[in-house]
Protein backbone atom coordinates (compact mmCIF):
# COMPACT_ATOMS: atom_id res chain seq x y z
CA UNK A 1 0.00 0.00 0.00
CA UNK A 2 1.34 3.41 -0.92
CA UNK A 3 2.59 5.63 1.87
CA UNK A 4 0.35 8.62 2.45
CA UNK A 5 0.78 11.89 4.30
CA UNK A 6 -2.39 13.90 4.93
CA UNK A 7 -1.97 17.51 6.01
CA UNK A 8 -3.90 18.79 8.99
CA UNK A 9 -4.70 22.48 9.25
CA UNK A 10 -2.90 22.96 12.51
CA UNK A 11 -0.02 25.37 12.95
CA UNK A 12 2.00 26.78 15.83
CA UNK A 13 4.37 29.66 15.15
CA UNK A 14 7.36 29.95 17.44
CA UNK A 15 10.50 31.98 16.67
CA UNK A 16 11.91 31.23 13.23
CA UNK A 17 9.91 28.01 12.76
CA UNK A 18 6.27 27.09 12.29
CA UNK A 19 5.03 23.77 13.65
CA UNK A 20 2.42 21.73 11.82
CA UNK A 21 0.79 18.35 12.31
CA UNK A 22 0.48 15.60 9.73
CA UNK A 23 -1.41 12.34 9.59
CA UNK A 24 1.00 9.77 8.20
CA UNK A 25 0.09 6.23 7.27
CA UNK A 26 2.41 3.59 8.65
CA UNK A 27 2.69 -0.03 7.49
CA UNK A 28 1.59 -2.68 9.99
CA UNK A 29 3.99 -3.80 12.69
CA UNK A 30 3.16 -7.42 11.81
CA UNK A 31 2.81 -8.50 8.21
CA UNK A 32 0.17 -11.05 7.23
CA UNK A 33 0.01 -12.49 3.70
CA UNK A 34 -2.85 -11.03 1.68
CA UNK A 35 -4.63 -14.39 1.45
CA UNK A 36 -4.87 -14.70 5.24
CA UNK A 37 -8.50 -13.72 5.72
CA UNK A 38 -9.56 -15.70 8.80
CA UNK A 39 -8.34 -15.65 12.39
CA UNK A 40 -9.12 -17.06 15.80
CA UNK A 41 -8.63 -15.30 19.12
CA UNK A 42 -7.72 -17.42 22.15
CA UNK A 43 -7.35 -16.70 25.86
CA UNK A 44 -4.60 -18.92 27.23
CA UNK A 45 -4.31 -17.39 30.69
CA UNK A 46 -5.92 -20.11 32.84
CA UNK A 47 -3.47 -21.18 35.54
CA UNK A 48 -2.69 -24.85 35.77
CA UNK A 49 -1.73 -27.60 38.18
CA UNK A 50 0.43 -26.92 41.22
CA UNK A 51 1.14 -23.38 40.10
CA UNK A 52 -2.33 -22.44 41.28
CA UNK A 53 -1.08 -22.74 44.87
CA UNK A 54 1.68 -20.22 44.22
CA UNK A 55 -0.84 -17.92 42.58
CA UNK A 56 -2.96 -17.99 45.73
CA UNK A 57 0.05 -17.10 47.88
CA UNK A 58 0.91 -14.24 45.55
CA UNK A 59 -2.70 -13.05 45.63
CA UNK A 60 -2.60 -12.77 49.38
CA UNK A 61 0.62 -10.80 49.35
CA UNK A 62 -0.13 -8.36 46.53
CA UNK A 63 -3.94 -8.10 46.53
CA UNK A 64 -3.97 -9.83 43.15
CA UNK A 65 -7.32 -11.56 42.72
CA UNK A 66 -7.95 -14.46 40.34
CA UNK A 67 -11.31 -12.90 39.52
CA UNK A 68 -9.61 -9.65 38.53
CA UNK A 69 -7.25 -11.48 36.17
CA UNK A 70 -10.12 -13.48 34.72
CA UNK A 71 -12.24 -10.39 34.07
CA UNK A 72 -9.31 -8.42 32.66
CA UNK A 73 -8.08 -11.18 30.36
CA UNK A 74 -11.62 -11.79 29.10
CA UNK A 75 -12.04 -8.11 28.25
CA UNK A 76 -8.63 -8.06 26.53
CA UNK A 77 -9.39 -10.95 24.15
CA UNK A 78 -12.93 -9.74 23.49
CA UNK A 79 -11.61 -6.28 22.63
CA UNK A 80 -8.96 -7.82 20.35
CA UNK A 81 -11.69 -9.86 18.66
CA UNK A 82 -13.95 -6.82 18.20
CA UNK A 83 -11.12 -4.82 16.63
CA UNK A 84 -10.14 -7.62 14.26
CA UNK A 85 -13.74 -7.90 13.04
CA UNK A 86 -13.51 -4.22 12.02
CA UNK A 87 -10.43 -4.91 9.89
CA UNK A 88 -11.70 -5.28 6.30
CA UNK A 89 -8.93 -7.75 5.44
CA UNK A 90 -10.60 -10.45 7.57
CA UNK A 91 -13.65 -12.27 6.25
CA UNK A 92 -13.95 -14.44 9.36
CA UNK A 93 -12.89 -13.88 12.97
CA UNK A 94 -13.80 -16.27 15.78
CA UNK A 95 -13.53 -15.79 19.53
CA UNK A 96 -12.47 -19.25 20.68
CA UNK A 97 -13.37 -18.77 24.32
CA UNK A 98 -13.96 -22.47 24.96
CA UNK A 99 -10.35 -23.48 24.39
CA UNK A 100 -8.95 -25.15 27.51
CA UNK A 101 -5.38 -23.96 27.05
CA UNK A 102 -3.37 -23.34 30.19
CA UNK A 103 -0.29 -21.34 31.10
CA UNK A 104 2.05 -21.58 34.12
CA UNK A 105 1.10 -18.10 35.35
CA UNK A 106 3.18 -15.81 37.59
CA UNK A 107 3.48 -13.12 34.94
CA UNK A 108 5.93 -14.81 32.57
CA UNK A 109 5.70 -15.79 28.92
CA UNK A 110 4.85 -19.51 28.69
CA UNK A 111 6.46 -21.84 26.19
CA UNK A 112 4.95 -21.71 22.74
CA UNK A 113 1.96 -23.88 21.99
CA UNK A 114 2.79 -27.17 20.32
CA UNK A 115 2.30 -26.87 16.58
CA UNK A 116 0.12 -29.97 16.51
CA UNK A 117 -2.23 -28.19 18.94
CA UNK A 118 -2.20 -25.00 16.85
CA UNK A 119 -2.96 -26.96 13.69
CA UNK A 120 -5.78 -28.85 15.40
CA UNK A 121 -7.45 -25.65 16.60
CA UNK A 122 -7.14 -23.96 13.21
CA UNK A 123 -8.46 -26.97 11.29
CA UNK A 124 -11.41 -27.56 13.64
CA UNK A 125 -12.42 -23.89 13.48
CA UNK A 126 -11.42 -23.24 9.85
CA UNK A 127 -9.13 -20.30 10.60
CA UNK A 128 -5.64 -19.56 9.26
CA UNK A 129 -3.92 -17.80 12.18
CA UNK A 130 -4.34 -17.62 15.93
CA UNK A 131 -4.08 -14.47 18.06
CA UNK A 132 -3.31 -15.82 21.53
CA UNK A 133 -3.28 -13.97 24.84
CA UNK A 134 -0.48 -15.97 26.46
CA UNK A 135 -0.09 -14.09 29.72
CA UNK A 136 -2.23 -11.79 31.87
CA UNK A 137 -1.09 -10.67 35.30
CA UNK A 138 -2.15 -7.92 37.68
CA UNK A 139 0.00 -7.07 40.65
CA UNK A 140 -1.36 -4.46 43.08
CA UNK A 141 0.50 -2.76 45.90
CA UNK A 142 -1.25 -0.51 48.40
CA UNK A 143 0.45 2.11 50.56
CA UNK A 144 -1.08 4.00 53.46
CA UNK A 145 -0.18 7.33 54.96
CA UNK A 146 -1.78 9.72 57.40
CA UNK A 147 -1.53 13.43 57.94
CA UNK A 148 -3.26 16.09 59.97
CA UNK A 149 -5.17 18.85 58.25
CA UNK A 150 -7.16 21.77 59.54
CA UNK A 151 -10.94 21.86 58.98
CA UNK A 152 -13.46 24.57 59.81
CA UNK A 153 -15.11 24.35 63.20
CA UNK A 154 -18.86 25.17 63.18
CA UNK A 155 -18.24 27.15 66.38
CA UNK A 156 -15.50 29.18 64.74
CA UNK A 157 -11.85 28.70 63.94
CA UNK A 158 -10.35 25.38 62.84
CA UNK A 159 -9.64 22.03 64.40
CA UNK A 160 -7.03 19.40 63.48
CA UNK A 161 -8.38 16.21 61.84
CA UNK A 162 -6.39 13.08 61.11
CA UNK A 163 -6.79 12.13 57.45
CA UNK A 164 -5.86 8.74 56.01
CA UNK A 165 -4.68 8.25 52.42
CA UNK A 166 -4.52 4.97 50.52
CA UNK A 167 -2.77 4.68 47.16
CA UNK A 168 -3.02 1.57 44.99
CA UNK A 169 -0.69 0.91 42.06
CA UNK A 170 -1.62 -1.97 39.79
CA UNK A 171 0.86 -3.27 37.23
CA UNK A 172 -1.04 -4.91 34.38
CA UNK A 173 1.14 -7.18 32.22
CA UNK A 174 0.05 -9.02 29.10
CA UNK A 175 1.86 -11.18 26.56
CA UNK A 176 0.61 -12.04 23.08
CA UNK A 177 1.60 -14.26 20.18
CA UNK A 178 0.34 -14.77 16.63
CA UNK A 179 0.70 -18.36 15.38
CA UNK A 180 0.86 -19.27 11.69
CA UNK A 181 0.44 -23.06 11.39
CA UNK A 182 1.01 -23.06 7.63
CA UNK A 183 4.65 -22.01 8.06
CA UNK A 184 4.98 -23.09 11.72
CA UNK A 185 6.03 -19.55 12.53
CA UNK A 186 5.28 -17.28 15.47
CA UNK A 187 4.63 -14.11 13.50
CA UNK A 188 4.67 -11.91 16.56
CA UNK A 189 5.55 -12.08 20.25
CA UNK A 190 4.68 -8.93 22.14
CA UNK A 191 4.79 -7.86 25.79
CA UNK A 192 2.74 -4.93 27.10
CA UNK A 193 2.98 -3.44 30.59
CA UNK A 194 0.82 -0.63 31.98
CA UNK A 195 0.26 0.97 35.38
CA UNK A 196 -3.03 1.95 37.01
CA UNK A 197 -2.80 4.31 39.99
CA UNK A 198 -5.65 5.33 42.30
CA UNK A 199 -5.65 7.41 45.48
CA UNK A 200 -8.36 7.74 48.14
CA UNK A 201 -8.69 9.66 51.39
CA UNK A 202 -10.93 9.24 54.43
CA UNK A 203 -11.30 9.69 58.16
CA UNK A 204 -10.12 6.11 58.72
CA UNK A 205 -8.12 3.49 56.78
CA UNK A 206 -11.27 1.67 55.64
CA UNK A 207 -12.71 4.81 54.08
CA UNK A 208 -9.41 5.59 52.39
CA UNK A 209 -9.08 2.05 51.02
CA UNK A 210 -12.49 2.32 49.35
CA UNK A 211 -10.52 3.44 46.28
CA UNK A 212 -9.75 -0.25 45.73
CA UNK A 213 -13.39 -0.80 44.86
CA UNK A 214 -12.75 1.06 41.59
CA UNK A 215 -9.74 -1.08 40.71
CA UNK A 216 -11.78 -3.67 38.82
CA UNK A 217 -13.32 -1.12 36.46
CA UNK A 218 -9.93 0.49 35.83
CA UNK A 219 -8.39 -2.88 34.97
CA UNK A 220 -11.29 -3.63 32.62
CA UNK A 221 -10.81 -0.35 30.74
CA UNK A 222 -7.05 -0.77 30.37
CA UNK A 223 -7.49 -4.40 29.30
CA UNK A 224 -9.86 -3.35 26.53
CA UNK A 225 -7.37 -0.74 25.32
CA UNK A 226 -4.58 -3.33 25.29
CA UNK A 227 -6.70 -5.76 23.26
CA UNK A 228 -7.55 -3.10 20.67
CA UNK A 229 -3.94 -2.01 20.45
CA UNK A 230 -2.69 -5.52 19.84
CA UNK A 231 -5.24 -6.17 17.09
CA UNK A 232 -4.02 -3.00 15.38
CA UNK A 233 -0.54 -4.46 14.96
CA UNK A 234 -1.69 -6.12 11.73
CA UNK A 235 -3.31 -2.95 10.34
CA UNK A 236 -2.07 0.07 8.48
CA UNK A 237 -2.40 2.89 10.98
CA UNK A 238 -2.60 6.67 10.82
CA UNK A 239 -0.25 8.46 13.18
CA UNK A 240 -0.39 12.14 14.04
CA UNK A 241 3.11 13.55 13.91
CA UNK A 242 4.58 17.01 14.38
CA UNK A 243 6.78 18.64 11.80
CA UNK A 244 8.13 22.17 11.49
CA UNK A 245 9.44 24.43 8.76
CA UNK A 246 11.42 27.64 8.73
CA UNK A 247 9.53 30.89 8.25
CA UNK A 248 12.33 33.48 8.50
CA UNK A 249 15.72 34.19 7.00
CA UNK A 250 14.73 35.50 3.57
CA UNK A 251 11.81 37.02 1.72
CA UNK A 252 11.13 33.71 -0.01
CA UNK A 253 10.98 31.80 3.30
CA UNK A 254 8.49 34.34 4.64
CA UNK A 255 6.34 34.22 1.51
CA UNK A 256 6.47 30.43 1.50
CA UNK A 257 5.21 30.42 5.08
CA UNK A 258 2.18 32.53 4.14
CA UNK A 259 1.42 30.16 1.26
CA UNK A 260 1.67 27.18 3.61
CA UNK A 261 -0.67 28.76 6.14
CA UNK A 262 -3.47 28.81 3.56
CA UNK A 263 -2.72 25.25 2.47
CA UNK A 264 -0.97 26.17 -0.80
CA UNK A 265 2.00 23.82 -0.38
CA UNK A 266 2.90 23.82 -4.05
CA UNK A 267 3.03 27.60 -3.97
CA UNK A 268 5.13 27.52 -0.81
CA UNK A 269 7.58 25.08 -2.42
CA UNK A 270 8.02 27.38 -5.42
CA UNK A 271 9.40 30.09 -3.13
CA UNK A 272 11.47 27.73 -0.97
CA UNK A 273 13.02 26.19 -4.08
CA UNK A 274 14.33 29.60 -5.12
CA UNK A 275 16.49 29.69 -1.98
CA UNK A 276 18.12 26.29 -2.44
CA UNK A 277 21.14 28.06 -3.98
CA UNK A 278 21.01 31.18 -1.79
CA UNK A 279 24.38 32.82 -1.16
CA UNK A 280 23.84 32.52 2.61
CA UNK A 281 24.38 28.94 3.76
CA UNK A 282 21.85 29.25 6.58
CA UNK A 283 19.11 30.35 4.20
CA UNK A 284 19.97 27.60 1.69
CA UNK A 285 19.95 25.04 4.50
CA UNK A 286 16.58 26.19 5.78
CA UNK A 287 15.11 26.09 2.30
CA UNK A 288 16.47 22.55 1.84
CA UNK A 289 14.92 21.52 5.15
CA UNK A 290 11.56 23.03 4.14
CA UNK A 291 11.66 21.16 0.84
CA UNK A 292 12.14 17.93 2.81
CA UNK A 293 8.92 18.65 4.70
CA UNK A 294 7.18 19.40 1.41
CA UNK A 295 8.36 16.07 -0.02
CA UNK A 296 7.02 14.18 2.99
CA UNK A 297 3.66 15.92 2.71
CA UNK A 298 3.48 14.61 -0.86
CA UNK A 299 4.35 11.07 0.23
CA UNK A 300 7.90 11.08 -1.21
CA UNK A 301 9.63 9.84 1.93
CA UNK A 302 12.86 8.87 0.14
CA UNK A 303 13.36 12.36 -1.31
CA UNK A 304 12.39 13.89 2.04
CA UNK A 305 15.13 11.87 3.73
CA UNK A 306 17.74 12.88 1.15
CA UNK A 307 16.87 16.57 1.52
CA UNK A 308 16.82 16.44 5.33
CA UNK A 309 20.15 14.63 5.34
CA UNK A 310 21.58 17.26 2.98
CA UNK A 311 20.29 20.09 5.16
CA UNK A 312 22.27 18.67 8.09
CA UNK A 313 25.43 17.36 6.44
CA UNK A 314 26.01 20.20 3.93
CA UNK A 315 24.43 23.18 5.66
CA UNK A 316 24.61 22.27 9.36
CA UNK A 317 20.89 22.66 10.09
CA UNK A 318 20.74 21.05 13.54
CA UNK A 319 17.06 20.14 13.50
CA UNK A 320 17.51 18.29 10.21
CA UNK A 321 19.61 15.60 11.91
CA UNK A 322 16.74 14.25 14.00
CA UNK A 323 14.29 14.68 11.13
CA UNK A 324 16.54 12.65 8.82
CA UNK A 325 16.77 9.90 11.45
CA UNK A 326 12.96 9.75 11.75
CA UNK A 327 12.56 9.55 7.99
CA UNK A 328 15.25 6.87 7.72
CA UNK A 329 13.43 4.69 10.26
CA UNK A 330 10.20 5.14 8.33
CA UNK A 331 11.93 4.17 5.08
CA UNK A 332 13.18 0.98 6.73
CA UNK A 333 9.64 0.08 7.84
CA UNK A 334 8.25 0.79 4.38
CA UNK A 335 11.03 -1.26 2.74
CA UNK A 336 10.42 -4.14 5.15
CA UNK A 337 6.72 -4.18 4.35
CA UNK A 338 7.42 -3.99 0.61
CA UNK A 339 9.79 -6.96 0.91
CA UNK A 340 7.10 -9.00 2.65
CA UNK A 341 4.54 -8.06 0.00
CA UNK A 342 6.91 -9.11 -2.79
CA UNK A 343 7.65 -12.41 -1.05
CA UNK A 344 3.94 -12.95 -0.60
CA UNK A 345 3.27 -12.26 -4.29
CA UNK A 346 6.04 -14.71 -5.26
CA UNK A 347 4.69 -17.40 -2.94
CA UNK A 348 7.81 -17.44 -0.75
CA UNK A 349 7.73 -18.30 2.95
CA UNK A 350 7.47 -15.22 5.13
CA UNK A 351 8.86 -14.91 8.61
CA UNK A 352 8.38 -11.65 10.47
CA UNK A 353 11.26 -11.19 12.91
CA UNK A 354 10.51 -7.60 13.80
CA UNK A 355 8.98 -8.37 17.20
CA UNK A 356 10.67 -7.88 20.56
CA UNK A 357 9.16 -9.93 23.39
CA UNK A 358 11.04 -8.00 26.04
CA UNK A 359 10.42 -4.35 25.29
CA UNK A 360 7.27 -4.39 23.18
CA UNK A 361 8.84 -1.93 20.71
Amino acid sequence: MQYLALILISFFILGCKTDLFLNVQEPPAVFLPKDYVSAGVVNRTLTSGTQGILDKIEAGLSLEGPELDYVGSTDAVESCYDELTRNPRFQKVLLLDEMQLQTPGLGVFPAQLDWSEVERICIENDVQVLFVLEMFDTDTKVTYSQQTRQVNNPLGGTIPVLEHTATSRTNLKTGWRIYDPATKTVLDQFYISDWITSTGTGINPAKAAAVLMNRKEAVKQVSKSVGRMYANRVEYVLLRVRRDFYNKGSRNLKTGRRKALIGDWDGAAEYWEKDLTHRKRKVAGRATYNMAVYAEINGDVENAYELANKAFTEFGITYARNYAAILNQRLQRIARNKMFEEQDNNGEQIEDTNSNPNTGN
